[in-house]
């Protein structure tokens, strides 16, 4: 009997449940297919244990941020279920008048929460999985590769948490419905109706100086957003902006109602045509008394718009271009005495021999190597594993950078003026006190030969800037001037006006910055004063041997540990105990970058940064959107007398329908567009900072979010609208 009678009030109340179910089915289809990414796994031709990890790691992140997801969808399902108790209030007495005792009440409430829980997650599950396989194609377009063994993919570990978390919010709401059942008088149910909700009537000279001093606040956080550039989190000039935004923004719906009642009224053409009066009466009625919801929901929203378009933005910043980030097969890099010469107890560590004798006195064996083999890099591997080495390279070329420590970059920027130096500091203060980068044309060349460049001509007595770098731009312009010079050991050069657009080793992004390309004679002179290199890459090119990347980086990686026992002499004693046995050495390989990591890294990135993206910004979307739908719905059945009210006096069904629809609009455009102004404030902060200065443009990310934005939080609007409609024609009709 309890069953049939919960049944056919579901089926009565479809319209109140409309926003409920639809919020809980996308919920669970979300929830469920952002928790499978892991097992997409199986779809994929997967080379190495790399990129096994990607889809682990992403799985991981997904599950971390799963918590604070199932505690909004758990706020937004109990608040949507209040909506939902306070208008079948005076349903639920009608049963306690005729008899029925609470108890029975509360488990007629019990069975429509377990059904519509049941319905909704069974659908959602559905859902849950198509959507998992749609997935599954997106994640083949973030790795560029297609998939090579599709198969109907189910996760049980996803079900089994999506089962959990929905079930503990279930029995929660079925708690909260029983307590709020339980508690209710039979007089206020049966009057439930009847009561009006008392509305604050503030005075609007005080809402008019509130307004301007949330104006006032928010032009202040903005000012310090933008002086704080949002590079440094701990910077108290952020801290200032977010509490400002804060506040700002709580004052400012605040005020609103008050503030713009008092304008509108007093502008009588405006506000003396049609039922403007009735609409702005409603409007303002409920920010007066929702106006913490909508400061919550603006907020949520200002989260939600930047989180994605600033996400989808640093997804570009690390994946776009990364094949020209790696124009070789892999990079070894060499750092040599990177210690303070005066710590091993060297004179004059201002020397260009101090290095030299420092790494001789501390690490006697890494320097005796290293001399033997004339510090070159593919000499000592080759030495270590002769037929691997011919198996595997089939190219490589060495690039050996030296420093002249009383040769700055500061000291040579401030012959171009003070407005360059100036510029140089503002880039980097430690870059103006560090020496300057200097590389041989003749390793540059070769290096450009063996990936098929054109070389460098220079004339004599001319040096270069090598430079990709887009952050550095402006300083290698005021670097690329003839009129400033270098002295190299007695031998004076003149920059060339022409910057050089190459990357000199593999990287996650371009990152060849400010190398000051020089004559090999000038190297030579600096060699012959004693100096070893601060810093050595050797580019490598694997042969056509058949094997995949992957493959050819794990003999790469033999090679390098028969090259470099684990108890090679200069490793560093704190280095991690399962860091490779390469790593954490002077010399002959301190580092290894192949290409193939790096651009698997990049996938996994964009696929960890993208799926974050998408789940935080569509579960708040839907949550704010869902709110407001719950408030407005809730609003037009409490004004289902007023509506009546007009049908009386003569206002026809296209007049009422046309205030409803300016009701619901300005309801839901009020906090989208303060949260927009925010967010694009946010976001043209970063983007000057961060995004233009990396050469990545935020229009497509903005784009995106925009349609994002469009879909759902214009889609909530229309079936609120649409609902709206539904109960005030019905109760027309009904008269």
């Amino acid at each position: 009997m309890l069953l049939k009678l919960a049944w056919r009030n579901i089926r009565h109340s479809v319209r109140d449940y409309a926003i409920y179910f639809l919020t809980l089915l996308f919920g669970v289809a979300v929830f469920y297919a952002f928790n499978s990414i892991g097992s997409q796994e199986v779809m994929f031709d997967l080379e190495a244990a790399a990129d096994a990890r990607q889809f682990e790691t992403t799985q991981q992140f997904m599950q971390m941020f799963s918590g604070l997801i199932a505690c909004v969808l758990g706020f937004l399902i109990l608040y949507s279920n209040g909506f939902l108790i306070r208008r079948r209030k005076r349903e639920f007495g009608t049963y306690m008048l005729l008899g029925m005792p609470a108890s029975r009440v509360s488990a007629i409430m019990l069975i429509e929460t377990l059904l519509i829980g049941l319905a909704s997650l069974v659908l959602g599950l559905a859902a849950g999985i198509l959507l998992s396989h749609l997935m599954s194609f997106l994640t083949a377009s973030l790795f560029g590769t297609t998939i090579m063994n599709y198969q109907f993919v189910f996760s049980a570990e996803a079900l089994t948490l999506t089962i959990t978390c929905f079930a503990v919010i279930f029995v929660i709401v079925a708690l909260f419905n029983t307590l709020m059942v339980n508690r209710q008088k039979l007089i206020d149910l049966l009057h439930a109706n009847a009561k009006n909700q008392k509305v604050a009537v503030r005075n609007p000279w005080v809402c008019l100086v509130a307004f301007v001093a949330s104006i006032a606040i928010l032009a202040y956080s903005y000012e310090q957003l933008i002086e704080s550039g949002m590079v440094m989190m701990d910077d108290p000039r952020f801290h200032r902006a977010t509490i400002g935004m804060l506040v700002g923004t709580f004052i400012l719906f605040w005020s609103l109602a008050g503030f713009v009642i008092a304008l509108i009224t007093r502008a009588r053409g405006i506000y003396l045509r049609g039922l403007v009066p009735f609409a702005v009466r409603q409007i303002a009625s409920r920010v007066n008394t929702a106006f913490v919801s909508l400061w919550a929901i603006c907020v949520m929203l200002f989260f939600s718009i930047t989180t994605f378009s600033v996400g989808m933005g640093l997804v570009s910043v690390f994946t776009d271009g990364i094949e020209e980030a790696n124009p070789y097969s892999a990079s070894l890099i060499s750092w040599m005495y990177m210690d303070e010469p005066e710590d091993a107890g060297v004179d004059d560590p201002s020397a260009l021999d101090a290095g030299a004798r420092a790494m001789q006195v501390e690490h006697p064996e890494a320097y005796a190597n290293g001399m033997s083999h004339e510090w070159d890099m593919s000499s000592a591997l080759r030495e270590a594993a002769p037929d691997l080495w011919e198996q595997t390279i089939s190219a490589s070329t060495q690039l050996s950078f030296y420093e002249i420590p009383s040769l700055t970059y500061g000291g040579v920027i401030e012959q171009a003026g003070s407005e360059a130096a100036e510029r140089m500091k503002e880039f980097s203060s430690f870059l103006t006190a560090s020496p300057l980068t200097l590389l041989s044309l003749e390793d540059l060349n070769a290096t450009r030969t063996m990936i098929g460049l054109e070389p460098i001509q220079l004339e004599s007595g001319r040096c270069a800037i090598v430079n990709n770098m887009e952050m550095a731009d402006g300083i290698a312009k005021d670097m690329a001037n003839p009129s400033i010079t270098l002295d190299i050991m007695g031998t004076p050069l003149a920059f060339s006006d022409e910057i050089i657009d190459m990357q000199l080793e593999d990287s996650s992004l371009k990152t060849t910055a400010l190398v000051v390309i020089v004559p090999e004679s000038a190297i030579g002179e600096v060699r012959a004063a004693g100096a070893i290199p601060e810093r050595c890459v050797l580019d490598v090119m694997y042969a056509d041997n058949g094997k995949t990347e992957a493959q050819n980086d794990q003999t790469l990686k033999t090679i390098l540990e028969a090259a470099q026992p684990i108890d090679a002499d200069a490793r560093q004693q704190d280095a991690p105990a399962d860091a490779p046995q390469y790593a954490f050495l002077m010399w002959p390989v301190s580092q290894a970058i192949t290409a193939y990591e790096m651009v698997a890294q990049a996938s996994g990135l964009k696929m960890l940064i993208t799926y974050l993206a998408l789940y935080i910004g569509f579960v708040f979307l839907i949550s704010t959107a869902a709110v407001l739908a719950v408030q407005q719905l809730s609003n037009t059945a409490d004004s289902l007398p007023r509506y009546q009210m007009l049908s009386r006096i003569g206002c026809s069904q296209r007049m009422i329908d046309r205030s409803l629809l300016v009701q619901v609009l300005v309801y839901f455009l009020l906090p989208l567009g303060v949260a927009l102004c925010h967010a694009s404030c946010a976001i043209s902060v970063l983007s000057k900072e961060l995004f233009d200065a990396l050469g990545t443009s935020v229009i497509g990310p903005i784009g995106m979010a925009a349609a994002l934005v469009g879909i759902i939080y214009g889609g909530y609007f229309l079936v609120t609208y649409l609902t709206s409609r539904s109960v005030v024609n019905g109760s027309l009709h009904a008269r």
